[in-house]
């Protein structure tokens, strides 16, 4: 590790081991929050998750409680973090919420927040409404809750099943650093909006980012605990633009409590290792370690238990101008 980086590490404090990497983004980028409603859905869920990984992109998924509980447990729900993806409530069965007595309200969001910290390990913070419809009501009790509500800048408008372009125009309408995209992960018309919104808009610098209101700091330690000896490892990335590209990362496997986890990057089809977890979990990847290679980097760390998945920690870009 440069002498450069660990100074402003210690500066950012991120040497005294913080709860969780926070996401980063090169100096003068524009910034776009995507966000995933209803899902998961066992055919388009991995479709847009794969397209997310070949832009290096991370956005924040909104599923239902009850559809969550049909199709994903939590090593799947565990992946979708290990990417830097955030995941926020959307409530239990998708009912406008003002119409709910208070007690059946306290009693929908009560058991979607339960499905997600069964499968996360800690409790969401952030939710967003059924159809984007509160009333003061609503609104307090998601306050009692401590869930930040999200809403939206742009809506393609999936259900109207619109062109490619007429979705990308209206995005372009609302365009604005910091925005915030309405998608649905359930829908054939999303795949390709998705696609070309990830394509032209990367092509133009912009980055994608997870939502920072819906990742706790509470995640890393909430997540490591629901882990067990056998279990696959999980962990997490975050982009550092110091000198150029480098990141800062951790990983836990109760198989391997003093850490010596592998972490591997794969570019373009050529996978290398680059070093191994500290007894923290923590590990740091910079652009030196890299060579010549260019293009994305795909991380992961290697299982160190019984026979199971290696743990994906997303692909990032390394383009970028940094700070």
């Amino acid at each position: 590790m440069g002498r450069r980086l660990l100074v402003v590490l210690a500066a950012l404090g991120l040497l005294a081991v913080p709860a969780t990497p926070a996401p980063g983004s090169p100096m003068g980028s524009r910034v776009m929050y995507l966000t995933f409603d209803d899902g998961p859905n066992p055919l388009f869920t991995p479709i847009v998750l794969r397209l997310l990984d070949q832009q290096a992109a991370r956005a924040t998924f909104f599923p239902t409680g009850r559809t969550l509980g049909l199709f994903w447990g939590d090593e799947e729900v565990q992946d979708l973090l290990d990417r830097g993806h955030a995941v926020g409530s959307h409530s239990w069965v998708h009912q406008r919420l003002p119409d709910l007595p208070q007690a059946d309200l306290e009693r929908d969001l009560a058991r979607a927040n339960a499905a997600l910290e069964a499968r996360t390990g800690y409790r969401p913070t952030c939710v967003r409404a059924p159809y984007g419809i509160t009333d003061p009501g609503v609104e307090r009790t998601f306050d009692e809750m401590h869930l930040a509500l999200v809403g939206w800048d742009a809506d393609p408008e999936e259900w109207s099943s619109p062109s490619i372009e007429e979705a990308l125009a209206h995005v372009r309408r609302w365009e604005e650093d910091g925005m915030v995209v309405l998608l649905h992960d359930r829908k054939w018309q999303t795949i390709g909006i998705l696609r070309a919104l990830l394509e032209r808009y990367a092509e133009e610098g912009w980055v994608f980012e997870p939502l920072p209101e819906c990742i706790p700091e509470s995640a890393r330690a909430g997540r490591s605990a629901t882990r067990t000896a056998g279990d696959s490892p999980i962990g997490g990335v975050a982009p550092l633009w110091i000198d150029g590209w480098s990141a800062l990362g951790w990983a836990h496997d109760p198989d391997a409590p003093d850490g010596g986890l592998e972490v591997v990057v794969n570019i373009d089809g050529q996978p290398q290792s680059v070093g191994t977890t500290g007894e923290d979990g923590w590990f740091v990847v910079t652009g030196a370690d890299l060579g010549d290679l260019e293009g994305p980097a795909c991380l992961w760390v290697r299982n160190h238990g019984p026979v199971r998945e290696d743990a994906f920690l997303g692909c990032h870009r390394r383009d970028l101008q940094g700070g």
